[in-house]
């Protein structure tokens, strides 16, 4: 039992460790490769370079650029009106890193602290939350330590002077919960800890005493979840199904807005199931739909129907924007993405977009190629939740699509001015580099509305400007913002 609970606190600290590595090794690849761009100043292009590293970025959240050892601009805050001084390091790694721990922060006005590491002409703000989360426990200690010993994070009172080899040894101990780790590629971060017994204690002593128990139920118990599982995955397995074969699918429609003008100018397609049972959210049956691989016949039975509605309704204008969801698997098989039948049935000349999310799948040669070829025809193509997926510049390039949907969560946190809404302006940059429109999703809110309008992003979509709901509904919606 020992052993088991002495490999438990182990692998805890291993994690703790190699969350440090990643953020590290994250930092460095960042920094070295804006330094081997050669930049001697805040110019447009190296700004520019550096909101798009820091957007590919898994741990830096800001970056900044010196001028003769002088801060003088950050993705964040730009071009700087006086250049600031830096402050003595606390320490420097053996590759000649400054680091500054817990320091105050010129993004936030210096009411926020971070870990601040220097290389060359720039410098990164790193991401320590994942570290610094685990400290609530004070039974582990994070220092840099050579000749200058330096605390990072942790119970500072675990250690307080740089330790030698033998003093590393001395306080490791196989029948003890008391060890010291040091990182394999960063040697000199170190981590000392000390298990609190209590927490310990609390954490493992109903394993005995429930061990007996658990082996007399475990037959029982898996025979009871297995079987109502399985009943379960049948009875959604076989509505799916029947509604596939019966076209118990249907469509509704949200609206996409011009933001400038406040006009419906599109909507996208959402599919719906309901049967004599009740409904089936999406995250439900969409799964099914793939695992059963009738993801490109319920694709096409979606867009004759969608495109049967719009047109039959009066009140949809012609050139309208249709934009409909596919499965990014499908864009691997040649047998599939034959849409000419929704060309024939366009007989509104609607503008026909093909959302796809980001993803591996994407990336192949066959996907490009039969991307191309929608294209050839007149199909717009747009990428769906971009920022939070497969994201890959020269993929984008590649794809040559012609909308990108920021996704809603970068939306959701723009009220509480988070790091990840701070994203945002990074995205337009982007967009106009790649000579594509944007679209919102998810604006709830007219706070939300203002901010993105001024940020001149051209479209959105979102509960703000509709519910998905049928097309008649749709109709006088776009009547009644004509």
């Amino acid at each position: 039992m020992f052993v088991f609970i002495r490999e438990q606190e182990e692998n805890r600290a291993s994690e703790i460790l190699d969350n440090v590595r990643a953020i590290f090794r994250d930092a460095e690849i960042t920094l070295d490769y804006l330094n081997g761009l050669a930049y001697e100043s805040c110019e447009k292009d190296n700004l520019a370079e550096m909101r798009k590293t820091l957007f590919r970025s898994r741990f830096v959240k800001e970056i900044g650029f010196y001028e003769t050892n002088s801060l003088a601009c950050s993705t964040y805050l730009g071009v700087l009106d006086e250049a600031i001084d830096e402050d003595e390091p606390d320490f420097y790694t053996k590759l000649d890193d400054a680091f500054w721990i817990n320091t105050p922060l010129q993004l936030f006005d210096k009411q926020a602290t971070g870990t601040i590491v220097r290389r060359g002409r720039y410098n990164a703000v790193l991401d320590m939350d994942s570290i610094i989360g685990y400290s609530h426990t004070q039974d582990w200690q994070l220092f840099y330590n050579s000749d200058k010993f330096y605390h990072m994070a942790g119970n500072s009172s675990l250690v307080d002077s740089t330790l030698s080899q033998q003093d590393i040894a001395a306080r490791t101990g196989y029948f003890s919960l008391q060890f010291v780790l040091c990182d394999e590629r960063y040697t000199n971060t170190c981590l000392q800890v000390k298990s609190d017994h209590g927490r310990v204690l609390d954490l493992h002593i109903g394993k005995l005493v429930l061990f007996v128990f658990v082996m007399l139920m475990t037959a029982a118990l898996t025979h009871m979840i297995t079987f109502n599982y399985l009943r379960r995955r049948r009875s959604l397995e076989s509505r799916v199904k029947k509604g596939l074969r019966e076209h118990k699918f249907y469509c509704l429609y949200q609206p996409f807005v011009d933001l400038q003008s406040g006009e419906v100018i599109g909507c996208e397609v959402l599919s719906r199931f309901n049967d004599e049972f009740g409904s089936i959210y999406p995250d439900e049956f969409i799964p099914q739909v793939k695992e059963q691989d009738m993801t490109w016949e319920f694709t096409v039975d979606m867009i004759t129907k969608a495109m049967k509605d719009l047109n039959e309704n009066p009140d949809i204008p012609e050139g309208f924007k249709v934009s409909f969801n596919l499965f990014p698997f499908d864009f691997t098989r040649d047998s599939c993405l034959n849409l000419d039948f929704a060309l024939d049935m366009n007989i509104k000349n609607f503008k026909l977009v093909l959302e796809i999310t980001e993803d591996e799948q994407i990336a192949t040669h066959s996907a490009a190629k039969h991307i191309k070829s929608l294209k050839s025809k007149g199909f717009l193509f747009a990428i769906d939740d971009f920022g939070v997926g497969y994201s890959n510049l020269g993929q984008l390039k590649t794809l040559n699509c012609d909308y990108l949907k920021i996704d809603r969560s970068f939306v959701m946190d723009m009220e509480e001015n988070s790091i990840r809404s701070s994203l945002i302006p990074h995205i337009v940059s982007i967009a106009n580099g790649l000579n594509v429109e944007l679209i919102a999703e998810g604006v709830e809110n007219l706070e939300q509305f203002h901010e993105l309008k001024e940020l001149k992003i051209g479209y959105g979509q979102g509960w703000l400007f509709g519910k998905p709901q049928s097309a008649s509904t749709l109709a006088k919606s776009v009547q009644e913002r004509l």
